[in-house]
């Protein structure tokens, strides 16, 4: 019995000895950044035959189809050398890449090969991928949007750039609203890779309740300043209020849902129309803001406050030299406290007379 393990633990020590001697001269290799212009690009990883059986390679896994071994089944007799030629194809994959391939031998061992690189991104590439540009830095678009985003509360959006150089470059915001907060995980983007930079908005006090459009800079060294926008809508958030609170909550009464400024000419005086704004509530009706996006108008709202049963007028004044559209269709928002009707939109119309 104890020749029979002695037998085994020899047998086992000797698989190990003949598998430790299939010897790889390398198993990882770095292309370094090169262009994707260039097509593929392949290397050569080695191994010798060391033991005193012959092996040959069974098979060769990849992780991903942009990576092809290519190898020969031949015997590899003692002493011997062997090749595994891997071509990367980098069409269509610009930035950093790794990838890995499994290499089984007849004799059962397997070795794990790696190849990695930057791949600098050719025009077309960059054009459907990253179209928007700030000189060596490209980006995906000129704008991030939050959706909507309730006061107390934050929301973050990611920013993608890439380096289409071959030199690091060092990307500088600048002119960031005071709700905003960007930060980066690496300061420096390489050559070839992609910068990922952290948006992160939270309303403040003073930041303007309802649709919100903003920008702050991108600096790139050496190119002229890019501005980048930036879009959300702030809702005041209702979410704690209790039974009681609701109850007692102002609510909002207008007038009218519609401001008509009937037929006008482009080169005509300014229209002025009125709104009248009542809170019907038991506590005070906040003005939260009214606003339109709509070039060409002014509006004054002389009030920020309406106590219990208490009226306010709204004068909108619209400047026809201002508009240029087919036809005056557009919103007049009305942003409260009053929390089942914290927006009132106010259509606002008419007619150009001279199209």
């Amino acid at each position: 019995m104890k020749r029979r393990i002695l037998a085994t633990l020899l047998a086992a020590t000797a698989v190990m000895v003949s598998l430790a001697q299939v010897r790889w001269l390398e198993t990882e290799h770095d292309f370094g950044a090169f262009n994707e212009d260039d097509g593929k690009v392949s290397t050569e990883f080695k191994f010798v035959n060391d033991s005193e059986s012959p092996v040959t390679i069974d098979h060769v896994r990849s992780s991903c189809g942009c990576t092809v071994p290519q190898y020969s089944k031949a015997t590899v007799n003692h002493g011997d050398t062997a090749a595994i030629t891997v071509v990367y194809n980098p069409s269509g994959r610009p930035g950093r890449f790794s990838k890995s391939l499994m290499v089984k031998l007849s004799n059962d061992s397997t070795e794990k090969l790696l190849i990695k690189g930057v791949v600098i991104g050719a025009q077309n590439t960059l054009r459907s991928r990253f179209p928007v540009t700030a000189g060596p830095i490209r980006l995906r678009g000129n704008m991030v949007t939050f959706g909507a985003v309730k006061t107390g509360k934050i929301k973050s959006q990611f920013v993608e750039v890439y380096n289409s150089s071959h030199s690091p470059v060092v990307p500088r915001w600048t002119d960031i609203p005071q709700y905003l907060r960007v930060t980066a995980a690496h300061e420096t983007v390489q050559p070839g890779e992609q910068g990922v930079y952290s948006f992160v908005l939270a309303p403040t006090k003073s930041t303007p309740y309802g649709i919100l459009t903003d920008s702050l800079t991108l600096n790139v060294p050496g190119e002229p300043p890019f501005r980048f926008e930036i879009a959300a809508i702030v809702e005041e958030d209702f979410s704690g209020l209790t039974e009681k609170q609701l109850a007692d909550a102002p609510r909002i009464i207008t007038d009218t849902d519609m401001l008509d400024f009937g037929d006008f000419f482009r080169t005509g005086q300014p229209i002025t129309r009125q709104l009248r704004v009542t809170n019907t509530g038991k506590n005070d009706l906040l003005i939260r803001r009214v606003h339109t996006s709509e070039p060409g108008f002014t509006v004054k709202a002389p009030f920020s406050k309406l106590k219990k049963g208490k009226s306010g007028t709204v004068t909108v004044t619209f400047d026809p030299a201002s508009f240029s559209a087919p036809l005056l269709n557009s919103r007049l928002q009305v942003i409260t406290n009053d929390p089942s009707h914290p927006l009132t939109t106010i259509r606002l119309v008419g007619i150009p007379h001279d199209f």
